[in-house]
């Protein structure tokens, strides 16, 4: 997943909207307001004004269910309050839609042509990858992690050469932090499908790769081979197997995510199984290569490292494609929030990860080999 252009986009874009959100809108003032709804109005208000966008956005959604028919001033600065906090989340779809809605009980319906234009380009220009796939690219129930459930281990190892990429203590601790929201966030998620039964270990290592690194050497097959032998030699096991058998309790039924993590900026990616290719595969790993200092772009760290976990369990991506533009739109495999907690796991995802049962989906998927 790109994050350098959509940093760019989201910041131009939060900065026109702003403005535009300032210069068009009159605030509704009390006086202007039925009595019986002027609290709601200062809670709300006074929850913007406070940066609290996540204690407006119910007392929002709770407004718009008691207003009544001739309630369409107060009905249009709510959708347009709502739409602006969905922008802040990079919720684009969301923020266009209750555009939509302010535009449609407006007198003024044309002043929001512009706003909505300005959201919808953002949408489109994050769509660079979008037609590289008709179907869902199956790969459940494969490889070391087959389900994010039950009893889950993430083999976390940090590899340091000492040139590209190094790591301090500090650095690691201050990763350590990231992966913990992360499975935070999986457990919140996992809720949300009524999977109480998701207990994630995550065990750290440090391997050190006299050999050097660089992006391109981590996408070579031969890499593998190289950090398999670092390990079974540096942690002290005979081989491989005996690593990932010790981390499943040799238990078949108890699964593992392998993530590497170099310190230094480039694309991170899975090399994941997909069962109806490989039913033989059993070794997959994540690389991430997420710069831990100095990243201009650590605000989508945690994403980046939930997206390619998830790839592990059986997760597809979504942003690339076709007919997925507007679908599953808060969805961490399709499209980045402003922050992890805006993200969400929608049922298409679940399903990939063993969470739910296949949902309606507007492309086709691959046939499934459970």
């Amino acid at each position: 997943m790109k994050t350098i252009k959509y940093t760019f986009w989201f910041f131009i874009t939060l900065f026109i909207f702003t403005a535009m959100f300032e210069a068009e809108n009159t605030p509704i003032t009390l006086s202007d307001i039925a009595t019986e709804y002027k609290a709601d109005v200062q809670h709300i208000e006074e929850s913007i004004n406070n940066g609290d966008y996540d204690k407006a956005m119910p007392l929002i959604t709770s407004l718009l269910a008691k207003l009544d028919i001739k309630q369409n001033d107060l009905r249009v600065w709510l959708f347009t309050q709502q739409a602006y906090i969905h922008n802040t989340r990079q919720h684009f779809h969301y923020a266009v839609d209750s555009l939509k809605q302010a535009k449609l009980w407006s007198d003024v319906p044309h002043s929001y042509d512009a706003k909505i234009n300005t959201i919808q380009a953002i949408i489109d220009e994050r769509q660079t990858e979008r037609d590289i796939y008709n179907s869902y690219q199956n790969s459940r129930n494969s490889g070391l992690a087959k389900r994010l459930k039950n009893d889950v281990t993430i083999a976390y190892i940090y590899l340091d050469d000492n040139k590209w990429s190094k790591w301090s203590a500090k650095l690691r601790q201050k990763n350590h932090f990231n992966i913990d929201q992360v499975t935070r966030w999986y457990k919140i998620q996992a809720d949300q499908y009524d999977v109480d039964s998701l207990n994630i270990d995550v065990r750290y290592f440090y391997v050190k790769s006299p050999k050097g690194l660089s992006k391109e050497w981590l996408r070579e097959a031969a890499f593998f081979k190289h950090a398999q032998s670092l390990i079974a030699q540096q942690l002290g096991y005979t081989d491989f197997k005996a690593f990932t058998d010790a981390l499943a309790n040799h238990n078949p039924y108890h699964d593992v995510a392998l993530v590497f993590h170099t310190n230094n900026q480039a694309r991170s990616f899975a090399m994941s199984c997909a069962n109806i290719r490989h039913n033989r595969c059993k070794n997959e790993y994540v690389m991430l290569t997420e710069k831990m200092n100095h990243n201009p772009y650590s605000w989508a760290t945690q994403q980046v490292q939930s997206h390619e976990i998830l790839h592990l369990f059986g997760a597809a991506d979504l942003y690339n494609i076709k007919a997925a533009k507007d679908y599953a739109v808060t969805d961490l495999m399709n499209y980045y929030s402003q922050e992890l907690k805006y993200a969400s796991i929608e049922p298409i995802t679940a399903w990939a990860i063993g969470w739910a049962n296949l949902p309606k989906t507007p492309f086709n998927v691959e046939p499934t080999q459970d």
